[in-house]
């Protein structure tokens, strides 16, 4: 796997340094570009376009249909449909489906792992292209990283929509009855051994009849993309990677792939302190606001619903356990646009470039608890306080200093599923892990050599 700088050490020092950069459209906002620019004609013809996203929370979806709406009232001849897919993973088949018909979507929102496979299949608009043709947008004002995330053969291609990364949830309540101080594990990083006997205390028949009807952490089970994508961590927490340094091969079942997947084996029937989340559901909160979980893997995102629903100050959050070196996985969704007609295309830009700018992310951030893409959104005051009043995001802020990302290869969506596969089969003990990821493995290697 191609090493890239963790560029959260970056953002981490713009977060809390506030360094001041420039807004994300430089000079006057968008109304000032040309008619090309702003997807208008002469002729007034307003462009209709079709944004497919797979944005779950309710709360979120009217987020974003208000800012579609502030969009649309400054750009008067661009009309965004919004249209959700559901979830990530089934919806790509159906959007390559759509492109290769010539009857793609102008947008799409989809998490980065998947730029290298559209890209390879010709069906993107490049973001790079409109970039460079596009004198009022400052590509400075956004991290980095960022871009890398979206970059495929040196050429970026997607655009960053959000960003955010993954910790721990635990709750304060049942860390006190444990006889815990929960302030002190705020913003912590356990080894997975202090992790394994924190689990323990958290465990509990409560009620006398033989059985756990607490458990100290829940492991997410199952095949899609949210198993995996917590696994990850686990892996670069061992001092494994996905692919070799070129990026030649796939190498996730070596010994340090092994022994992350071992670990979430013991810790379910061995230590018996750890419970399977529902199948490809181990994002949900139910069993945690149940208190049948002390602790569950998620990201910044909640914050609306815990903060809604009371459990705001109920929750704390410590960084993911580790093995050799602390990580998190780099998650957040990028635009894609997809190759239309060049109108439409120049139209999806503007919604992009809206999208950017301090105006959306900041308002996204403040609402959502998703992390900004660009630098200027953090010298926004409202922005500033909320920072300091809500140590809940802060600890995430931090944590992107520790953050890698899964590679934009075209190749990564049938590894992912190979390896989901592989989770699945050893957490219900039908192969042991080594077994698992080496058949997995075996599986994927032929994709990179095609």
């Amino acid at each position: 796997m191609q090493k890239k700088p963790l560029f959260g050490i970056l953002l981490l020092g713009v977060f809390i340094l506030g360094v001041v950069a420039s807004g994300c459209i430089s000079g006057e906002k968008t109304s000032t570009a040309t008619a090309s620019q702003s997807g208008s004609t002469e002729t007034g013809k307003v462009i209709e376009l079709e944004f497919w996203h797979g944005i779950e929370s309710p709360d979120n979806q009217k987020v974003l249909e208000d800012l579609v709406k502030k969009f649309e009232a400054e750009h008067p001849n661009i009309k965004v449909k919004v249209v959700n897919y559901g979830a990530q993973d089934k919806a790509v088949p159906k959007i390559m489906a759509a492109a290769q018909a010539g009857t793609p979507p102008d947008l799409v929102w989809l998490n980065p792992a998947q730029t290298g496979f559209f890209a390879e299949a010709g069906v993107l608009a490049p973001v790079e292209d409109f970039i460079k043709n596009d004198p009022s947008f400052n590509k400075d004002d956004i991290y980095a990283g960022l871009w890398e995330l979206g970059t495929y053969k040196g050429k970026i291609y997607t655009a960053p929509f959000d960003t955010n990364n993954l910790a721990i949830y635990y709750n304060k309540e049942l860390f006190k009855e444990a006889g815990l101080d929960p302030e002190a594990y705020m913003g912590k990083a356990l080894t997975w051994d202090e992790f394994r006997g924190l689990a323990k205390k958290l465990t509990k028949d409560k009620d006398g009849d033989g059985e756990i009807d607490q458990y100290g952490f829940m492991v997410p089970f199952g095949r899609l993309e949210w198993t995996v994508w917590t696994w990850e961590v686990f892996l670069w927490s061992a001092g494994g990677e996905l692919l070799s340094e070129d990026q030649s091969k796939p190498t996730f079942a070596s010994d340090a792939g092994v022994k992350a997947l071992q670990y979430w084996v013991d810790l379910v029937y061995k230590d018996k302190v750890a419970k399977l989340s529902e199948p490809n559901a181990g994002y949900k909160l139910d069993d945690f606001f149940a208190g049948r979980v002390a602790m569950t893997i998620n990201g910044p995102w909640n914050y609306p619903v815990l903060k809604d629903q009371g459990w705001l100050e109920k929750t704390g959050v410590m960084l993911m356990p580790y093995d050799k070196r602390i990580a998190t996985n780099i998650g957040g969704e990028n635009l894609f646009i997809f190759k239309t007609t060049p109108e439409r295309e120049q139209a999806a830009w503007e919604f992009a470039k809206f999208v950017m700018s301090p105006e959306f992310q900041v308002t996204w951030a403040l609402k959502t608890g998703y992390l900004p893409v660009c630098k200027s959104a953090l010298e926004d005051p409202e922005y500033k306080e909320f920072m300091e009043e809500n140590p809940f995001i802060k600890i995430y802020v931090e944590n992107l200093q520790y953050g890698k990302a899964r590679p934009p290869v075209p190749q990564y969506p049938d590894m992912s599923a190979a390896i989901g596969e592989a989770i699945e089969a050893a957490l219900l003990q039908k192969k042991d892990p080594a077994t698992a990821l080496k058949e997995a493995q075996a599986e994927v290697e032929p994709l990179f050599k095609s």
